[in-house]
């Protein structure tokens, strides 16, 4: 996802020919060529991401309980961000900085194929998170009987074969190519007849990657917000209709009577309706949250590519090393991101997140009380294992 895509025609202009001379311009002058800034940055992105995701990775696998769909999904993310971390940031950087690529064409096609893979797994465990929040919210007694998770690890399954299979042509034109300084670059070259298939290909990959997943997400997402702000319009209209019972009877004695018990069951009710609805209009803002920030993490780097599709040798010539890396570095944000949006915002995770470490700590006890509590969490946080009629059963997993 990372390789520079050209074709031979473009490659041997490149190479022999001055860019110093009309119409070609020099490229933009190398700021932070020894790496002041994107160095740090890097290093910050990526203990975040690792550190992130590994702990997630570890909370879901210590305590079986928390194995709901949601969080099964959530696993397979954390470890497809932890390999875009691992695959991505360090073999980017240090060939940017260098200038050199040293690793071997081994690596060089194995580490652009781990790539590829790793944002495309990422890209559609988020889509389906998506869709399982919207039929569990939207059609809670509908998909009850398909969300399970079987259905959950065959899904996951499925993400990894299309990820595996769609990637296999960026493995297949992965190549090292000499410098005239005598460095090796690793770069994704395609033969002039095959250029039209290229072309065809990085669209693809655009509209897969891009536009196809924010349509999804935002969709879905629309679609629980809508459920939530009818289902306050609900609350507040039998709110009033109760009121104005209480208020229409006829009898004076009971009147009174019911106007005490009634001003209390609605002042009860009040308060549980506000601490509800405040909730729902977390969530709401946390959903849409999540799709902001995947447009803003990926649409840069889709857009460069697609200009890099028309005209490589005008952005070649107008985009420097570092506004590259930082490209880059945008969209490996998300690596980082995600643990916190989905994860440590949610309090059973950070229940059990610091059961982690209590465990981490007190390694001299076998069995800890501490280790388990976290273990014995309450199921019917499960999405599975709630009444799905309720949608303040539902709904309170994504806001807790």
């Amino acid at each position: 996802m990372t390789a520079t895509n050209i074709t031979v025609e473009e490659l041997g202009i490149i190479l022999n020919i001055s860019m110093t001379t009309p119409p070609y311009r020099p490229r933009p002058i190398r700021f932070d060529a020894s790496g002041e800034i994107r160095i740090p940055l890097y290093v910050i992105i990526f203990l975040l991401s690792v550190i992130g995701n590994v702990l997630v990775i570890l909370t879901l696998i210590q305590n079986r309980r928390m194995r709901t769909v949601t969080n099964v999904f959530l696993l397979n993310l954390s470890i497809s961000d932890l390999l875009l971390a691992v695959f991505c940031m360090p073999f980017t950087l240090i060939p940017s900085l260098l200038r050199n690529f040293m690793f071997g064409e081994v690596m060089c096609v194995l580490i652009r194929y781990l790539q590829a893979v790793s944002v495309c797994v990422s890209c559609y465990t988020l889509v389906a998170i998506s869709m399982e929040r919207f039929f569990a919210i939207c059609y809670p007694l509908r998909s009850r009987r398909w969300q399970t998770l079987s259905h959950a690890y065959k899904s996951i399954i499925g993400i990894w074969i299309f990820a595996l299979v769609l990637m296999i042509p960026i493995a297949a034109g992965q190549e090292i190519l000499p410098l005239q300084n005598g460095n090796k670059a690793c770069r994704e070259i395609w033969s002039t007849k095959l250029k039209s298939l290229f072309f065809a290909y990085s669209i693809a990959l655009v509209v897969i990657l891009l536009f196809i997943p924010i349509l999804v997400m935002g969709s879905a997402y629309g679609g629980i917000s809508y459920k939530l702000w009818f289902t306050i319009k609900q609350q507040v209209q039998i709110k009033s209709e109760s009121t104005d019972r209480i208020l229409d009877d006829k009898s004076e004695s009971e009147s009174n009577f019911k106007k005490i018990n009634g001003t209390i069951n609605i002042s009860l009710r009040q308060s549980n309706q506000r601490s509800s609805n405040s909730n729902r209009k977390r969530v709401i803002k946390m959903l849409f949250v999540v799709v902001f920030e995947y447009f803003i993490c990926w649409s840069p780097l889709y857009i460069l590519n697609t200009w890099k599709l028309i005209d490589y040798m005008d952005i070649h010539m107008r985009m420097s090393d570092i506004a590259w890396s930082l490209v880059l570095l945008l969209s490996y944000t998300s690596s980082c991101i995600h643990p916190i949006t989905y994860c440590f915002m949610n309090k059973n995770f950070r229940k059990a997140f610091k059961g982690v470490f209590r465990c981490c700590t007190l390694k001299s006890k076998p069995i800890s009380r501490s280790c388990t509590e976290v273990s014995q969490l309450n199921s019917t946080t499960s999405p599975m294992n709630r009444p799905r009629s309720k949608d303040d059963t539902v709904y309170k997993e994504f806001s807790d």
